[in-house]
């Protein structure tokens, strides 16, 4: 059976008109719409009307009004919610009597945080590659098809594809950068750095770390051997976004974080890693669970390491 992996939208233009300072202005918002669906998780309602001449035009004037980014609406009940969220925030859920509005994004924002990059775990896409992919972007604006689950950190089990952020191709005026790391619809890891004066690669150094998971250690820089993105990729292993201890060979070597771009890696083959912790595919976010490294070496001192689901690269602007 087929499975639809985007968004099917139809657009809606609503005009409303504000006063500012005892004049009235009129304005128009364009709404994109996804039929048979309504918000269902993670949604923060701010408002709701109904009765029997609300209509989805109407909806749409309301959400406008209050200037939110999200509402769903039903034809058959007349219920109109509008939420804080944007609709890369929520997920919906199939229902035939509902319908979701939604503005389009310029960029996808959380708070005062702008998503960059987001790399999703064994989709045979190099995670390197499309960091440096320059010239090619998924937001300004975000595209209507572009699978919301792509874009979120929960509920992302139908995600086929990373993001990447025109903003990479235009690294300017940043302040902070912060990556998180999810497993479970949960962060279990970030790191963040002070991104100022940085280019799209030189913001990944221990110099620039402000605070981590595991910063009681990664601020002791004598333990840190390797610390790039671009890492170390040669015929044996291929590792990227690297945070890494001493080279001491496969059996006890340690790291915070880091990403395999083809599996298997030289110390799975060569049998010096825990059996069965292996991914199944690239690329592969592996990562520490604990405060401090890890590894996943047979002969390791140090907790056993994880894989994580997805990362995130976030960033903040002077």
């Amino acid at each position: 059976m087929m499975r639809l992996k985007h968004w099917l939208t139809l657009g809606l233009l609503v005009t409303t008109e504000v006063t500012l300072c005892s004049a009235t202005i009129t304005q128009s918002m364009l709404f994109m719409l996804k039929q048979g669906h309504r918000v269902t998780v993670r949604g923060t309602a701010i408002g709701q009307i109904s009765g029997p001449d609300v209509t989805l035009h109407v909806c749409g004037m309301f959400c406008g009004k209050l200037d939110c980014k999200l509402f769903h609406y039903s034809s058959v009940n007349k219920i109109c919610a509008i939420f804080a969220e944007a609709y890369y925030a929520v997920s919906l859920s199939p229902d035939p009597d509902w319908e979701v509005g939604y503005t389009p994004a310029s960029l996808v924002t959380f708070q005062k945080w702008t998503l960059v990059f987001r790399l999703q775990k064994e989709i045979y896409v190099p995670a390197y590659q499309t960091w440096m992919d320059t010239g090619t972007s998924n937001d300004n604006p975000v595209q209507n098809n572009f699978p919301p689950a792509c874009l979120r950190m929960f509920d992302y089990g139908s995600c086929d594809r990373h993001f990447r952020s025109h903003i990479l191709d235009n690294w300017n005026g940043i302040d902070k950068v912060y990556l998180s790391v999810i497993k479970n619809d949960t962060e279990v890891a970030y790191i963040m750095f002070n991104g100022s004066g940085t280019d799209m690669q030189s913001w990944f150094d221990k110099a620039n770390v402000i605070d981590s998971t595991w910063f009681s250690e990664i601020n002791d820089t004598s333990l840190l051997k390797t610390t790039r993105i671009k890492g170390i990729c040669m015929k044996q292993f291929c590792r990227r976004f690297l945070f890494y201890g001493p080279y001491v060979g496969c059996p006890t070597e340690w790291f915070y974080i880091m990403v395999q771009d083809f599996v298997p890696d030289l110390c799975e083959k060569n049998l010096k890693w825990v059996p069965n912790t292996a991914p199944k595919a690239e690329p592969a976010i592996a990562y520490s669970p604990a405060s401090s490294r890890a590894s996943f070496g047979v002969d390791r001192d140090v907790p056993l390491a994880d894989f994580a689901d997805a990362m995130a690269v976030y960033v903040t602007f002077t």
